[in-house]
């Protein structure tokens, strides 16, 4: 059979399958951390929390998402993968309801962090878990429909929370909370079954230690690099540059497009370049995407840099977890995979209060925006690096 009869044939057996991962991951980040941003505003004005413990609160969620990414490979070890997916995503629908009564900042805090760890558990276990099932030619394919989860869960929190917060906080939290509970009930009988070692057609890889470490380092530094677009590129345009709200929400807007997109283009590059080489250059363009507001201020150029950012934000996921695949093989892919992310969070949790603080002091977005740039170079460096390693023999 030919390789395209081969991927026609296939298809209906991979789609169901890496549609429940999409679920899973519009759930852990599209839902129940990213939907938060346009929220925070909301919980402040209606006197829910204070401007510093709504602040606390989005940094709860990012300590429990360094959680999960750490529990959640010792997890898969011990249970089968399907099942903890499915526990997590129904403990991220209670923690997304409880959040609809204002129960103070401890009430809140709690379930945040469940909500960010259950969150990490579901990006870290989700493309195993389906890529597992995978033959070798659609892996691309299929992570890169796994991790489009994250930009469609951008783009509808950023449409719909706003849309419902006159209802009242409470009905945003319950609309979040039921549409999670339907992509959880859609996910639930999509899982693969878990697939035998010996099973297994595909010859796992001897794991490369130095490339994965270099790679993992590569990583570390979009997750500092990318946080100058997330946190603070819409406050500069609109008050940096002065060009006002509305044409801040425009450049989120132009995130979100990509961040939507993102996804399947790691994995149609990957497709074309492989991942390892996909990811040096993902990264390399980030790092130029985040430096061109030092340069350009124009908004095409300000939207431009906003929709790269955002195209290679789930389009990293997709390349990094797809690197780890590779690199480790199946057996290997999800601790491999766990242990990046948990890299990623890390330098996402120290970097988002760094260069809060650094704002602080300084009053000044476009230092933060060369660090950024600078941490994302020095990234597609080290991946440079590792797949050189990675071509040489054992």
């Amino acid at each position: 059979m030919s390789a395209p009869q081969e991927q026609t044939a296939a298809a209906p057996v991979w789609l169901a399958p890496a549609l429940a991962g999409l679920a899973a991951t519009l759930l852990g980040l599209g839902l129940a951390r990213f939907a938060y941003t346009p929220l925070l505003p909301a919980l402040v004005t209606e006197g829910w929390l204070s401007s510093s413990d709504a602040t606390y609160l989005g940094a709860a969620n990012l300590l429990g998402y360094l959680l999960g990414a750490l529990i959640a490979a010792p997890l898969a070890r011990r249970w089968p993968a399907r099942d903890i997916l499915r526990l997590a995503m129904m403990l991220t629908v209670i923690s997304l309801a409880a959040c609809a009564w204002n129960g103070g900042l401890p009430w809140l805090t709690f379930w945040r962090v469940l909500a960010g760890a259950t969150g990490a558990v579901l990006i870290v276990l989700a493309g195993p878990t389906v890529l597992a099932s995978v033959p070798k030619g659609l892996k691309p394919r299929a992570i890169g429909v796994v991790f489009s989860g994250i930009g469609i869960g951008v783009v509808l929190a950023g449409f719909g929370v706003p849309a419902l917060v006159p209802a009242g906080l409470g009905t945003v939290w319950l609309a979040l909370a039921a549409l999670a509970l339907g992509l959880t009930l859609l996910a639930w009988r999509h899982w693969p079954p878990v697939i035998a070692r010996s099973e297994r057609t595909e010859a796992a890889p001897t794991p490369k230690l130095a490339p994965l470490l270099l790679f993992t380092l590569a990583y570390a530094g979009d997750g500092i690099g990318y946080v100058p677009h997330t946190l603070f590129l819409s406050d500069y345009v609109a008050r940096g540059l002065g060009l006002g709200v509305g044409i801040g929400g425009v450049i989120w807007a132009a995130f979100g497009i990509g961040a939507m997109l993102g996804a399947l283009f790691g994995g149609w590059l990957a497709g074309r370049l492989g991942f390892g080489p996909a990811f040096a250059l993902a990264l390399g363009v980030k790092a130029l995407a985040v430096a061109l507001p030092l340069g350009l201020t124009a908004i095409p150029a300000l939207a431009l840099s906003a929709f790269l950012v955002g195209l290679l934000t789930p389009g990293s996921v997709t390349l990094a977890s797809g690197v780890a695949a590779s690199l480790a093989g199946p057996a290997g892919h999800m601790a491999a995979w766990g242990r990046m992310t948990a890299a990623f969070a890390l330098t996402q949790v120290v970097g988002g209060y760094a260069l809060s603080a650094l704002f602080a002091a300084w009053g000044d977005h476009r230092p933060l925006f060369a660090i950024g740039a600078a941490c994302l170079a020095a990234g597609a460096l080290s991946a440079l690096i590792a797949n050189h390693l990675s071509r040489r023999p054992s």
